[in-house]
């Protein structure tokens, strides 16, 4: 897929060294939430010898402070970790770090911006892509600590119509697919009144469903209607009920 546009500012803390990319972690700065929370991390100013592989604003702006991904390693996530067998200092140079520009009290409003959560799905949609990882090495800060002492990315929004997870499948050319996963489980049900379904299978639409059942492919919208969907887009295993 398509590069994400950043800008590129070196960190002074990277090191040689990196191990073969299994993942993406996320954080969040808990800092200014300001443009100062990058330029912490690309050169710290307090002695601590931190950095991240990119930062993400609340403007939507990418910032690489990482000039080589396959070559160097930042310092994002190496104390008291594990993920996938690796522990503390290999979790760091085997991941990707992504730092997500927020205030210290979590006080701004959105705590989130729209676009700052796009810009970091479409971030690690790309950083899946051009590592050939799957959707579930993208992990957290949180999920990968051993302590219990971090607790990032503190109330980012994975889920819902402006969350992460939505942009994301929409940067990989799958929102369509996602929504469907979405409506499938919101799907109307009435257990006492046992409901004609079909199991979607390999080339179905729901014109086709619609000639099937009624002999008119012109009902398809009521096979829609009846299922919630936001679209026609309809998935193979997928079961619709078939109204009367």
């Amino acid at each position: 897929m398509e590069q994400p546009l950043w800008n590129e500012l070196k960190a002074r803390h990277i090191r040689e060294g990196r191990l073969k990319v299994v993942g993406v972690v996320l954080h969040d700065t808990a800092g200014s939430g300001k443009h100062n929370d990058t330029l912490y991390l690309a050169n710290p100013g307090d002695g601590r010898k931190v950095s991240a592989d990119f930062t993400v604003e609340r403007d939507g702006s990418i910032w690489k402070l990482n000039p080589d991904l396959n070559k160097y390693y930042c310092l994002h996530a190496g104390r008291a970790t594990k993920f996938k067998g690796l522990v503390n200092a290999a979790v760091t140079r085997a991941t990707v770090g992504i730092e997500i520009c927020q205030k210290a009290d979590l006080s701004l409003t959105p705590v989130y911006t729209p676009a700052q959560v796009d810009s970091t799905a479409r971030l690690c949609a790309w950083l899946v892509s051009y590592f050939k990882l799957t959707t579930s090495d993208i992990t957290t800060h949180r999920q990968i600590i051993t302590d219990g002492s971090r607790s990032d990315p503190r109330r980012f929004p994975f889920e819902g119509e402006g969350g992460f997870w939505r942009f994301y499948w929409k940067a990989l050319g799958k929102g369509d697919e996602h929504a469907v996963s979405e409506s499938m489980a919101k799907a109307p049900t009435d257990p006492e009144k046992p409901k004609r379904t079909h199991n979607v299978s390999p080339g179905d639409t729901l014109s086709s469903i619609a000639k099937k059942f009624y002999g008119s492919a012109g009902r398809w919208k009521d096979i829609q209607r009846a299922n919630a969907l936001k679209s026609e887009v309809i998935v193979p295993g997928q079961v619709l009920t078939i109204p009367e």
